[in-house]
């Protein structure tokens, strides 16, 4: 497939030729959560086109970056799943996400914007030490402004999902998103959300307690405070 290239001999050069095209990143957001279906992906990146969006996906086949995986019965679909490089751009995306949220406007989302509670959540989620998760198995259900996503801890590993968790969750957290981004962009501490009543929270106080502590640690950590 012949696309442009900045034909410089750069690193950073190098990795805009693969995912400098307008969507790219957002289809690499979309499969940190997991395998998606060519639907699911239409559904959720609204405004890509579905000739644009097969293209997309195609290229980022064609770098290495997605592959296609058949599903057995009964599901019998064909699911796009990050590949190892693929995970390895997804952990780089991290410190972009946070320092676009560090510059984000305190603003509710325009009435045009979209929102996903799960967005946010997988940035903070793979900041989190993994180290620190050995053992740790418990679930939380996310209510950010009228969106909900689940946050399972399974020995070491975080996992995001959209919408509320199959089984009840440990703890259920309520807030705007908004303050969401103040979070993830560090311009707000957990604590002081809290205490502000900007987020509410109910449930095991021990298993989220462990998460606050976790969260604002790995966000002190990034900011370099």
């Amino acid at each position: 497939m012949a696309r442009r290239s900045y034909d410089q001999f750069c690193g950073l050069s190098r990795a805009l030729d693969v995912v400098g095209e307008r969507w790219t990143l957002l289809i690499v957001r979309e499969l940190m959560s997991g395998p998606k279906r060519y639907s699911d992906l239409s559904e959720v990146l609204t405004g890509i086109g579905t000739s644009l969006l097969a293209s997309r996906l195609k290229q980022l086949e064609v770098d290495g970056i997605v592959r296609r995986r058949y599903l057995s019965p009964p599901a019998a679909s064909t699911v796009y799943e990050l590949t190892d490089p693929g995970q390895e751009l997804a952990d780089a995306m991290v410190p972009l996400a946070l320092w676009g949220a560090r510059h984000h406007t305190s603003e509710d989302p325009k009435s045009d914007e979209s929102f996903h509670a799960e967005w946010s959540l997988l940035f903070l989620a793979r900041m989190l030490d993994k180290d620190s998760l050995r053992g740790v198995t418990t679930r939380f259900e996310f209510n950010v402004g009228n969106s909900v996503a689940t946050l399972q801890l399974q020995d070491g590993s975080p996992n995001v999902q959209a919408g509320p968790p199959e089984t009840p969750a440990d703890a259920v957290i309520w807030t705007e998103p908004p303050t969401m981004a103040a979070i993830a962009g560090n311009r707000m501490t957990v604590t002081e959300a809290i205490e502000n009543g900007l987020v509410k929270i109910d449930g095991d106080p021990d298993a989220l307690q462990s998460l606050l502590e976790m969260l604002e640690a790995s966000l002190a950590q990034r900011s370099g405070s």
